[in-house]
């Protein structure tokens, strides 16, 4: 048995062509047909089946060969082929007039008709009957452990292999035995872990185009297809072939397990390959081409209850997030504070989609439950996802590969981030913890090889013991049913925010219009009451020149705090100006616009300072009326002000320009008014 062109072994075994390896198993014959019924391939054993050698049947028409009735019955099948990996059978058909009876597989490869023959067995009985019996115990298994278990039960019954097990593939490629049913004696594989590449991916593929695969013997000659080659140099593809050979690198594999006959049937869930019923014999075997039939037909009705169960384990679950959702939405609607405790969350959120705990970052502060990442690694953890796709759920199961340092993961090693704004980003991130968990492999998936027949190949697995291998930086992966109701629970979270965003701006408005009123309210007293002051002081002004004075000196002083209360007032009790202030108080006591000249940067005081300030200006511009530069109509005054090093405001008047003479400046710093330039 030869390869197109390379020798392969386990270095490039994912690369080997196990749909072309020119022969088949010796179980039956085979004859490839032209489109006009014509041989042009045959088998190097059909002289055993059919008593014609192959060079003397190639060229000849098949009709020559073949019982009439079953040419007839050929060309009907061969008609009904739809698909590219379309296959019909036949049961019991006399192959040559007068000889044993075959089943018959059909199948086009290229331009040619593959047909394949083996001797047929005594065995017939009612398969529909036998497959509804069959599916009428898968129904009635309560979860879905069982349902495997029935499964694997229900074919070891039809076939009667040593050993029948359904494997599940990982979205790694790797597999676990998660149902086993065996003759008691021979061990238990439930629960071992296989690496991807004990199936590599060609074979894999092919599972999913041919769904029965048969290995009578592994130690079985196989036999040569005649010619081995097409007129254009090419083998023929076997990949739809019942009788193809095997690859010699998987025999051997079968022989370390000391298996002499094996069988897969392919589980197929909504187009993917879900696994496999792997069927082990301990003897050589070969389960009559009727049971295999049989039990393939088995295998697509198990595949399909098997689909119908996980999307009713999906819909289910989606129901119950839904509810989650709902009442998430509902206690947040009642209690705002409940999005920012990380206990509560994490309590709803991980009964929708399991987690070992939760962070939340919101507006640049967090909090945590449960297992969680260091601060500093939340914060780093953050950023990553800043760079991610916004608004959109994001999952992984190996944080190491998100942020550049994964020191302060502490046991957090996967993560579901659910978006709960755009800007600022603010998240609800759920933790799973490092799975740190015994695999038991059925081999060591790191291949450590020796040198065997067929080259650099895996360490026999002798006993088939365990390979026990530490899952280390990563965590349980998230399904697409949980990412879907992450996304259901980020929109209710955005939801809940909106909401929150839009009653807060409601009470803002609310609280403004009240505190707008008040203010009115209390300026409206204040003025009122600062007006009844100065008409008492006035209407009690004694005859003393002295007392006269006095009297007016303390009426400017509490206009002055009247007009400075205005200012404050109108700006809603906030800060205010002090260039306002200053325009006020001259305004009040220069006759001519443009006397009192300022200098300096805009600076706010407080309510507090700005009370005080407007006394300390009402005395100086005061006093400048009496007796300095205002005292005049050419008379100026420059006031400027800065802050110092220390943020204290330094304010200085000087007067210049008094008639013809100078009489020099007068300059106060009035220190600590207000401090940080507010």
């Amino acid at each position: 048995m030869a390869y197109p062109n390379e020798k392969v072994d386990l270095t490039n075994c994912d690369r080997e062509p196990i749909h072309l390896l020119g022969a088949i198993q010796p179980v039956g014959f085979l004859l490839a047909l032209t489109s006009d019924w014509i041989v042009a391939r045959a088998s190097a054993n059909c002289a055993a089946f059919i008593g014609l050698a192959p060079e003397d049947a190639i060229g000849t028409a098949l009709r020559e060969i073949f019982a009439a009735r079953t040419m007839h019955d050929l060309r009907n099948r061969t008609a009904m082929l739809r698909g590219a990996d379309g296959i019909e059978r036949l049961f019991g058909c006399p192959v040559v007039e007068g000889g044993p009876p075959f089943d018959i597989a059909i199948h086009l490869s290229g331009n040619l008709i593959v047909i394949e023959a083996e001797p047929a067995s005594d065995e017939h009985g009612d398969a529909t009957g036998m497959v509804r019996s069959m599916i009428t115990r898968l129904d009635q298994c309560a979860d879905m452990a069982a349902f495997y278990r029935e499964g694997a039960r229900q074919v070891r019954g039809l076939v009667g292999f040593d050993r029948v097990m359904v494997y599940r593939f990982a979205p790694d490629g790797s597999g676990e035995v998660v149902a086993e049913a065996c003759k008691p004696g021979i061990g238990r594989f439930l629960g071992l872990h296989y690496p991807a590449s004990d199936i590599p991916a060609q074979a894999r593929e092919l599972y999913k185009r041919n769904l029965l695969r048969i290995i009578t013997d592994v130690n079985a000659v196989p036999v040569p297809i005649t010619p081995a080659l097409d007129e254009s140099g090419q083998p023929l593809d076997l990949s739809l072939s019942v009788l193809r050979a095997v690859s010699p690198i998987h025999i051997e594999y079968l022989k370390n397990m000391g298996v002499c006959a094996s069988m897969s049937i392919s589980i197929i869930v909504e187009g993917r390959l879900w696994g496999l019923f792997a069927c082990h014999h301990y003897a050589p075997r070969c389960a009559s081409f009727e049971r295999r039939s049989v039990s393939e037909l088995f295998a697509q009705m198990f595949s399909m209850r098997l689909e119908s169960r996980e999307r009713k384990e999906t819909v289910e679950f989606e129901r119950r997030a839904r509810d989650l959702s709902d009442q998430l939405l509902g206690a947040v609607a009642s209690d705002e504070t409940l999005l920012k405790d990380p206990d509560w969350l994490g309590d709803i959120l991980t009964n929708a989609i399991a987690a070992d705990g939760v962070g939340v970052w919101i507006a640049g502060n967090y909090a945590f439950s449960g297992s969680t990442p260091s601060t500093d690694a939340f914060r780093r953890i953050v950023r990553a996802l800043n760079a991610t796709a916004a608004g959109k759920v994001f999952a992984t199961d190996h944080i190491a590969s998100l942020i550049a340092d994964p020191a302060g993961l502490n046991s957090a090693a996967g993560l579901l981030a659910i978006p709960i704004s755009r800007s600022p980003r603010d998240y609800v991130v759920l933790f799973r913890s490092e799975l740190v968990r015994s695999v038991r492999w059925g081999g060591d998936p790191h291949k450590p090889v020796e040198y065997g027949p067929n080259g650099p190949r895996l360490t026999p697995r002798e006993s088939f013991a365990e390979w026990k291998e530490l899952v280390e930086g990563r965590s349980q992966p998230f399904t697409a049913s949980e990412l879907r109701v992450a996304e259901t629970l980020r929109a209710t979270l955005i939801e809940v925010v909106l909401r929150l965003a839009d009653e807060a701006s409601a009470e803002r408005q609310q609280s403004n219009a009240r505190q707008e009123l008040l203010i009115a309210e209390l300026n409206h007293r204040v003025r009122n009451i600062l007006g009844v002051i100065r008409g008492l002081i006035r209407q009690s002004q004694p005859t003393d020149e002295a007392v006269k004075e006095f009297a007016k000196v303390v009426d400017g002083r509490i206009h002055a705090l009247a007009r400075a209360h205005n200012q404050i007032t109108d700006d809603h009790w906030g800060p205010a100006p002090l260039q306002a202030l200053i325009d006020a108080e001259a305004a009040a006591f220069a006759d001519n616009e443009g006397r009192v000249i300022t200098e300096g940067l805009p600076i706010l005081l407080n309510p507090q300072a700005y009370s005080t300030m407007a006394l300390v200006v009402h005395e100086l511009v005061t006093n400048s009326t009496k007796y300095g530069s205002l005292s005049v109509p050419e008379g100026r005054v420059r006031i400027g002000w800065h802050c110092n090093e220390a943020r204290d405001l330094i304010l200085g008047l000087c007067c210049k320009d008094w008639r013809q003479s100078e009489v020099g400046c007068r300059s106060a710093p009035i220190r600590r008014l207000l401090r940080n330039g507010g």
